[in-house]
């Protein structure tokens, strides 16, 4: 017997892959819940009955992303120092192409994302990933370079139609290492 997804889960994901498209193509300010509501072909009081605003439908947005970030870190957090690292620094660049629409979204919001509740974990996990990128050291030179590898990377995955992803993966990947000085 099929099953049917209910009308309440078609709208919410309606809403979710709407918001994403318009995150994406305009911004996070300059779209509006109406924008959202009016692109998922529902009432911004629909909108606003699946999420309590505008920030709470970015976090499902980025979900996924953040559960892929969270398992990379807590995979990562079980290996040797060496290990975490290099786990870490081609994981966070397989995430970032996949996830490279989004970070545009993200690196806009970076500024005040301290203050939403939503992105806790998603800070958390970023904070995280920094530490094993820098290789589990306490040098504060090792922590700015991983700062710095990151920061580059979000700023070349802004550009999502510049270069291929296996280009911009190839790219991240020398990057990443040059910076942080690790062999391929």
């Amino acid at each position: 017997m099929a099953t049917t997804t209910p009308a309440r889960e078609r709208t919410r994901r309606e809403i979710e892959q709407q918001a994403m498209t318009l995150f994406v193509s305009r911004g996070y300010d300059a779209t509006s819940l109406q924008d959202i509501a009016t692109a998922a072909g529902c009432s911004k009081a629909t909108v606003l009955y699946h999420f309590n605003g505008k920030p709470a439908v970015l976090a499902a947005v980025l979900e996924p992303s953040r559960i892929a970030l969270n398992k990379l870190v807590t995979e990562a957090a079980g290996l040797p120092a060496a290990e975490a690292q290099e786990f870490t620094l081609t994981r966070f660049i397989d995430l970032a192409v996949e996830f490279r629409g989004l970070i545009n979204v993200l690196q806009d919001l970076l500024p005040t994302i301290e203050q939403y509740p939503e992105f806790t974990e998603l800070i958390t996990d970023g904070i995280r990933m920094t530490e094993l990128l820098a290789g589990g050291t306490d040098d504060q030179l090792e922590a700015d370079l991983a700062k710095f590898a990151i920061n580059g990377l979000l700023g070349e995955c802004r550009h999502p139609g510049e270069r291929t992803d296996a280009e911009l993966h190839t790219l991240c990947d020398t990057a990443l290492r040059r910076i942080l000085r690790l062999t391929p």
